[in-house]
């Protein structure tokens, strides 16, 4: 099938961590938009009223698109990365369009 897939990703920065947070994830965003053709939007917001919080709004062109984003080098580099800035685990989420 060829429908989009739609991606969250929510999780929590170390308070202390939050400026390093907000780098890695600027990256990955331009690094994903730039190399990644299968993506139709990525981005990553910041809760407004903890700081502590982010989520990742995802688009991809089918569920293909969205499986080889996991193998992508600077996704893996980010990957290798997050346990030191992370406070708790991540919760990913795929969806559909109804």
């Amino acid at each position: 099938m060829n429908n989009p897939i739609y991606v969250t990703a929510r999780f929590r920065s170390k308070k202390e961590k939050i400026g390093e947070m907000k780098v890695l994830l600027y990256q990955l965003t331009h690094d994903t938009l730039v190399n990644e053709k299968g993506c139709v939007a990525y981005s990553y917001l910041q809760d407004t009223e903890d700081e502590t919080l982010f989520t990742s709004n995802e688009i991809w062109q089918n569920a293909e698109a969205e499986s080889l984003h996991w193998g992508m080098p600077h996704l893996q580099e980010v990957l290798a990365k997050l346990p030191d800035l992370l406070d708790g685990e991540v919760e990913v989420k795929k969806w559909n369009r109804i």
